[in-house]
């Protein structure tokens, strides 16, 4: 989602791409590939089924059985592949043939021990568990490490979303903390980590399904806002820790940007989850 590259220095260029990149990136498709050993748990079948349910068009699956003697069909525009094991032995086979495809894949065992040492190595995340609960957390962790489609991700997907949008707090927040590292002359700093905390709104609303309406501006007063007190904050610390400037603005970015992109992300789980009650 986000990388030390990306730090808006263009800050009014950077929000407006933003808001277009934040729209195009929740409409763009995710393609997930799941493969289903034979005699692999049902619990754990049925974990995967029910969680894989898109949310809109733009999710796409692409789900098959297997077995020692048949052949499995590699797509390698997929985002990410999943292989779930089950008795026939071909699971790591499948998933080294996603992984030679440059799909980031993961093998689901129930146990660490039935997965060969090799995957590891190979570039293939072994996934252990033995509960439903555990697995989605393991997967969710996993895809948003690894689906660079991740916004479309969250947006399909809602077991991914507070992975996905706790990533986008953390680079964020990492972000505007080198902002308060550099040089800037008085106040210059401001717009550019503002700019990148506006942008997280955007990345967040997009994981959570929504796009740039009427209530993004109220959230961008509310980050403004935030800005103000943060900068008044690190120029009272700063006064009383002579010497110590950079790394006080630095601290203070890193903390308000982390604090304020929780506030964020509850504000879209909290609704979300009482919707879903109802």
């Amino acid at each position: 989602m986000t990388g030390f590259r990306d730090i808006p220095f263009d800050a009014v260029r950077q929000v407006a791409d933003g808001v277009r990149a934040a729209s195009a990136a929740r409409r763009s498709c995710v393609r997930i590939a799941i493969e289903v050993d034979e005699g692999a748990p049902a619990y754990l079948v049925s974990c995967v089924r029910d969680a894989f349910v898109p949310q809109t068009s733009t999710g796409l699956l692409h789900i098959a059985a297997f077995d020692a003697g048949g052949t499995v069909r590699v797509n390698p525009d997929c985002d990410a592949a999943i292989v779930l094991a089950g008795t026939s032995g071909a699971a790591p086979g499948v998933a080294r043939a996603f992984c030679a495809a440059g799909v980031p894949s993961a093998i689901v065992v129930e146990s660490s021990v039935e997965a060969p040492s090799s995957l590891s190595s190979a570039g293939i995340e072994v996934i252990a568990s033995s509960s439903p609960e555990s697995l989605l957390d393991k997967l969710a962790e996993w895809l948003s490490r690894s689906c660079k489609a991740d916004v479309s991700l969250g947006a399909n997907f809602p077991f991914v979303r507070r992975a996905v949008s706790r990533r986008s707090i953390g680079a964020r927040s990492s972000q505007n903390a080198v902002i308060g590292l550099l040089p800037f002359g008085s106040g210059a700093d401001l717009p550019l980590m503002t700019a990148n905390q506006v942008l997280m709104d955007l990345d967040l609303a997009g994981a959570y399904g929504q796009g740039a309406s009427s209530s993004r501006l109220v959230e961008a007063t509310a980050v403004l806002a935030g800005a103000y007190a943060s900068r008044a904050l690190s120029r009272r610390l700063s006064k009383s820790l002579p010497g110590l400037g950079a790394l006080v603005r630095a601290g203070v970015a890193y903390w308000a940007t982390l604090a304020l992109g929780e506030a964020l992300r509850l504000r879209f789980e909290v609704p979300n989850a009482w919707n879903h009650r109802k």
